[in-house]
């Protein structure tokens, strides 16, 4: 069998039209130069040079060959190049997407900390509601998602970070404003109808949902508001109060906005790690994932908790 090497020595020859030379350009011995030579005229079933005291001339049957031997010794150098730069790539870049409370808060900081340990580290970060998310990750756009626990078990594979507790963002002025905590029977005699559960409205799903069926609490469905930047923005002007998950609120910028417990039963939505069954990351890939499940609390609870005091 006839590898690179001896095409590489063919070519060598060709060039130098002389094999003491071309064995120089090659780093090897002459004889050695010589046996890969043979071996490809062997293989070939035909002389590839004329050879003399005097010269070294390309047969007719190695001119012909001479052309295919270049074009794949280029097309392997291209390769070979091409392979290089993506595994360096490969190895430092991380593409992942999030939900937007996670890309507002905890994320940042947790690439701020791990390119401080890794500086070669690259980062595509995308943020959206959940289900677009999981569409990402199972379409295998990016690695993997930072996102609530999905109803589709089978073909997405979910590991746990943390518990993001639902609770009411409350503006000055509001009935509830003065409270420490609340009860759902609380905001049921209080007409939930004039509550906000903003971006939860159509993300109720899985056991949240099932939960909010079993406690026969009434929520709304729908897209009443479909981005956490409008609802936060609602919120700040004081037009409502909303339903929202905890890590949400600690987004808002105004400083008078209170969050407040809602207990009977106390509800949390599952924020994780959301990736395609047997998946294989790379290292650059698992080594920011082991970087997320030692650090994501931490961070969490220093993003909430401005609105847990």
């Amino acid at each position: 069998m006839i590898s690179l090497d001896d095409l590489r020595a063919f070519l060598a020859v060709a060039r130098h039209e002389s094999f003491v030379e071309a064995a120089e350009e090659l780093c090897i011995t002459p004889p050695a130069l010589s046996r890969r030579i043979k071996k490809l005229e062997k293989f070939v079933g035909d002389p590839l040079f004329e050879r003399t005291t005097q010269m070294v001339a390309i047969t007719s049957s190695g001119q012909i060959l001479l052309e295919r031997a270049e074009i794949v010794v280029r097309e392997f150098e291209n390769f070979k190049d091409f392979s290089g730069r993506f595994a360096r790539e490969h190895l430092v870049k991380v593409r992942f997407g999030c939900i937007w409370s996670a890309a507002g808060s905890v994320v940042p900081s947790l690439i701020r900390e791990y390119a401080q340990i890794n500086k070669d580290a690259e980062f595509e970060v995308r943020d959206a509601d959940a289900n677009t998310v999981f569409q990402w990750v199972q379409e295998r756009q990016l690695d993997f998602g930072i996102s609530m626990r999905p109803e589709d078990t089978k073909s997405l594979h979910f590991t746990l970070l943390c518990k993001d507790p639902i609770m009411l963002a409350c503006p000055p002025g509001h009935r509830f404003f003065g409270r420490t905590n609340l009860d759902w029977s609380d905001l049921k005699k209080a007409n939930m109808e004039k509550l906000d559960w903003g971006v939860l409205s159509y993300l109720a799903m899985g056991s949240f949902l099932e939960t909010l069926e079993r406690a026969e609490i009434p929520h709304e469905r729908g897209k009443k508001i479909d981005h956490l930047a409008t609802q936060l923005g609602f919120l700040e002007a004081h037009q409502r109060a909303m339903i929202m998950p905890l890590l949400g609120i600690s987004l808002s910028r105004a400083p008078d906005i209170r969050s407040i417990p809602i207990a009977s039963p106390t509800l949390s939505r599952d924020i994780g790690i959301v990736t395609l069954p047997n998946y294989k990351p790379s290292r650059a890939v698992a080594s920011f994932l082991d970087h997320i499940q030692e650090n994501f609390r931490a961070h969490y609870q220093a993003s909430v908790q401005r609105f847990c005091d």
